[in-house]
């Protein structure tokens, strides 16, 4: 059973407010408050937050998208909570047999995951997240000993889109630090540049933090390859301009397993 220390670090974890967490739950504020003083923690509550901690691990989305809060669509909400709690289910279950017992290579642009004959198709929720819609195969008629297949597509799905988030973060991050230095950069030889001249190279470098953020938002389509960003960085290194090693190795460690080249 949860106690109410638990459930107030949950709910700092989330970075949730009392408010906050009572329109998620469907609860009123005074409940939060109750829990939290040390009412006991009912285990639907506690479910939910369980999923929640699980996605929120995962890079995974798990709030209601930001329309469905402010217009109070209670239905919508439930049903995110109801559909975080599932996927929470099905990826411990998945984990509990050591992962996906075979490797479902997802394509997030055409949104399905393959493997041999098998395909599983998906749409994308307006929080960010997935659902699974069909599941077909090209050999045989689908049967119910499929299930453990189902769940490990999901499951592969659900990587994808955690690594696809990863890059996007990291891509945003390093190009809000590029476009924000972009005077900050080396000159080659002992001569200065004119005004004129830092004027354009610092137009370059801002330029190229465009290009950056182009690749964030591509990345949420999981159509970024490492070697796009290279090249980017490539050009930034030629115009004198060195982004955080923090922030570049992060980037790399989002992509790890993504092509080099095409």
């Amino acid at each position: 059973m949860m106690t109410n220390r638990e459930f107030a670090e949950d709910l700092s974890k989330l970075n949730l407010t009392p408010d906050e967490a009572a329109h998620l739950l469907g609860v009123s504020e005074r409940s939060v408050r109750r829990w939290t003083e040390g009412e006991s923690v009912p285990g639907p509550v506690e479910a939910a937050l369980r999923a929640w901690r699980h996605l929120e691990a995962r890079n995974l989305p798990w709030k209601p998208d930001s329309v469905s809060v402010f217009q109070d669509d209670e239905d919508q909400i439930r049903r995110i909570r109801n559909h975080d709690e599932l996927l929470h289910q099905l990826m411990s279950e998945v984990e509990a047999r050591g992962g996906p017992a075979n490797p479902w290579a997802v394509d997030l642009a055409k949104q399905r995951a393959t493997f041999g004959p098998a395909e599983v198709s998906f749409y994308r929720l307006q929080n960010g997240g997935f659902s699974p819609s069909t599941y077909r195969r090209l050999d045989r008629t689908p049967t119910g000993n499929d299930k453990i297949d189902i769940q490990d597509a999901c499951y592969c799905i659900a990587q994808a889109f955690s690594r696809a988030r990863q890059t996007n973060q990291a891509l945003i991050d390093i190009a809000e630090y590029t476009r924000k230095n972009a005077a900050i950069f080396v000159q080659d030889g002992n001569a200065s540049l004119s005004r004129a001249d830092v004027t354009r190279r610092i137009a370059k470098i801002a330029a190229l933090a465009d290009e950056l953020k182009g690749l964030a938002a591509s990345a949420l389509e999981g159509q970024v390859l490492y070697g796009q960003f290279e090249t980017i960085l490539r050009g930034l290194h030629r115009l004198g301009f060195f982004p955080d090693m923090g922030l570049v190795s992060a980037v790399a460690r989002s992509m790890v397993g993504m092509p080099a080249s095409r």
